[in-house]
């Protein structure tokens, strides 16, 4: 049948049967794999399926082909990918629409977001975010100016396009929780509650007795709790599902980072 891996899973998750990756880590264990998605150390050809959310945001975006080639060699013929990361249309027209609804729903999936340069700043935030994942240096290479957690977003098109150069085919927008495979019917939330998405906020951890924040002495997330289950923010996230069609050459494949009609080299 195949691995079922969750890339960029966190280490607070778990669900029988599945395989992680992430680069938090410290150390491989049995269904726990430290590594790096462009560089997955799985035979080719060894699942049956990738999940992998809210990840893509994070990723220089003159990297991702990269990566979607490293999820092409290690898929089955046929295996499916899921990925979920913000919609980028939709936020944009929540902006452009002045539909407060919208931010206030998607600030309450999201307290991080910034509230102090209004509708802007939180639409600004879902593309560039304030994080630990990459760090911007002057061009010198000598002064530390910030570090970023998100970097880029997508709309539909965007991610179709890529799927499609890097070997997908069939790639569709789905409804939150809606595949047809069966464990994608289960949406994130904590081990030993019910299997329904909750807004994860502070308002729901203190209701249930859930501890989760940075500690800013220790540089430590401090948490007391696991999830399990897949989609998560129905509101602002773009969900889409593509199936292997072909293996590709990495070294063969001509990236749109060589591109004339853009300035990513």
């Amino acid at each position: 049948m195949g691995i079922k891996l969750n890339v960029g899973a966190s280490p607070i998750w778990d669900a029988k049967g599945w395989h992680t990756l992430d680069h938090k880590y410290k150390q491989n264990r049995e269904y726990s794999i430290k590594g790096d998605a462009e560089n997955i150390p799985l035979p080719k050809n060894s699942c049956s399926t990738i999940f992998c959310s809210h990840m893509f945001e994070h990723i220089p975006h003159v990297r991702l082909e990269s990566i979607l080639l490293e999820f092409n060699r290690v898929l089955n013929k046929d295996g499916v990918l899921r990925i979920l990361t913000p919609n980028l249309r939709r936020i944009a027209e929540a902006y452009v629409q002045d539909d407060l609804d919208f931010f206030k729903k998607a600030r309450i999936e999201d307290e991080n977001i910034r509230t102090d340069l209004g509708l802007g700043g939180m639409f600004m935030n879902f593309i560039v975010a304030p994080g630990q994942d990459t760090a911007l240096f002057d061009r010198n290479l000598s002064g530390f100016i910030t570090g970023y957690a998100h970097l880029y977003s997508y709309d539909y098109t965007m991610l179709k396009i890529l799927l499609e150069r890097t070997g997908f085919y069939s790639v569709e927008q789905k409804d939150f929780c809606e595949s047809a495979v069966e464990d994608y019917g289960e949406p994130l939330h904590v081990i030993g509650m019910d299997p329904v998405w909750k807004n994860f906020n502070q308002e729901f951890y203190e209701k249930n007795g859930l501890v989760h924040y940075y500690d800013t002495s220790s540089g430590k997330y401090v948490i007391n709790f696991k999830t399990t289950g897949f989609d998560r923010d129905p509101v602002t996230s773009l969900i889409i599902e593509a199936q292997k069609k072909e293996t590709i050459n990495k070294e063969k494949y001509n990236s749109l980072n060589n591109n004339s009609q853009n300035y990513n080299k």
